[in-house]
């Protein structure tokens, strides 16, 4: 059932009939509050009460609240708003693949949709909207026949790639396995990274695209040539991630 250990409250004009959102997220408004329009809105705080059309909103901003979940959520989660419609919106969902729209961490776990779990309001985490800059991995691979990289060994900036006796068409991470393994990434963020041609003959690597990943520029990598990419975020939606993979130019060793 949850619990709580409220530390700051406040109350506003609710700007909609919010008798069915108690325990949900809410967003500020020059007038009052209401429900979040989108999965992306900066989240004020958890409503306590069940006002209906102006009547005062009370809203937990800072403590330890109840909040309404989507579905199962485990302890250590950081959750955001869910939005399902204009009317079905605010329940806790988790916010894995997109940390800059978290609002609370789950310390008491849901066991289904629609239970209460105990969460801790956090501050909004600013999205990475500029490119991301990570502590690098070096990835060494000599696989005889296509690679499909892993989120992992992009985003570790730099891979050392022999292509082991032929030319190779490697295959790039799917869109929704970049998107997950960008943490606190959002439409916009970028990173880059690095593929270097090791091989002891003239073979060449070509870079080929994985489910929702869109190239662009030319992706063919000669032996003793290394190329530049810029990965960008364009959806990071549940099951409609997108992102394009720009060719940024090539260095000759």
């Amino acid at each position: 059932m949850g619990y709580e250990i409220p530390v700051l409250k406040v109350s506003h004009p609710a700007i909609e009939d919010l008798s069915n959102d108690q325990y949900r997220f809410l967003v500020l408004t020059s007038t009052g509050v209401r429900r979040p329009d989108s999965e992306t809105e900066a989240l004020y705080g958890i409503l306590q009460n069940k006002p209906t059309l102006g009547e005062a909103a009370e809203i937990m901003l800072l403590g330890i609240s109840k909040l309404e979940m989507n579905d199962a959520v485990a302890v250590n989660a950081f959750v955001k708003a869910e939005y399902v419609s204009a009317t079905d919106a605010g329940k806790g969902k988790t916010a894995a693949a997109a940390l800059a729209y978290s609002r609370a961490l789950v310390l008491e776990a849901s066991s289904a949709e629609n239970d209460l779990a105990t969460v801790l309001l956090v501050g909004q985490v600013p999205g990475i909207t500029q490119t991301g800059w990570f502590h690098s991995t070096v990835t060494t691979d000599a696989t005889a026949g296509a690679k499909t990289y892993t989120a992992a060994e992009l985003l570790g900036g730099l891979i050392l790639r022999d292509p082991a006796g032929a030319n190779r068409s490697d295959v790039s991470p799917t869109a929704a396995l970049i998107v997950a393994g960008f943490a606190g990434g959002v439409v916009g963020s970028s990173f880059e990274f690095t593929i270097r041609n090791t091989a002891d003959a003239a073979e060449t690597i070509t870079l080929t695209e994985g489910a929702g990943a869109t190239l662009s520029g030319t992706m063919t990598i000669a032996q003793n040539n290394s190329k530049r990419f810029l990965c960008r975020l364009d959806d990071v939606g549940s099951g409609t991630e997108a992102v394009t993979i720009y060719s940024l130019g090539t260095t000759v060793h």
